[in-house]
């Protein structure tokens, strides 16, 4: 079974060093959430160590890694983002991530947006109907 949830709250950062995404059931007590980011320049270490992927998070700092994502589509008003089988291990999630996103979220459009350009920035696939 995927993670799931119904993301009341939704919210991007962009300090001009790192974009973050995040989606959350509550904001300000959230039980589920996903957190994305990533910087915008990377060094040479952190390519060596394969930390110049998009970093996700589910709910706590046990449960996050760099990459791993496959594929991201919206579909209607879910979000579905497609885990490598690795991930989805070290994440903690049965499956891939299934968000069922509020339409009438102000930040949602720029949210999707700008998750859109942090995937198609390691080239991977982005798609949207509905």
């Amino acid at each position: 079974m995927s993670y799931r949830f119904d993301a009341s709250h939704v919210f991007t950062q962009d300090d001009g060093y790192m974009v973050m995404i995040g989606f959350a059931d509550d904001e300000h007590e959230p039980s589920q959430f996903v957190l994305l980011q990533k910087a915008k320049e990377y060094d040479e270490q952190d390519k060596r160590l394969g930390m110049d992927k998009i970093h996700i998070q589910v709910e706590d700092e046990s449960r996050a890694l760099y990459g791993g994502i496959r594929l991201v589509s919206k579909e209607g008003e879910y979000l579905l983002i497609e885990l490598e089988d690795a991930a989805a291990s070290a994440l903690q999630v049965n499956g891939n991530i299934e968000i069922n996103l509020d339409p009438r979220h102000p930040q949602l459009a720029t949210a999707l947006s700008e998750l859109e350009k942090l995937v198609s920035s390691e080239g991977i696939p982005f798609t949207q109907s509905g």
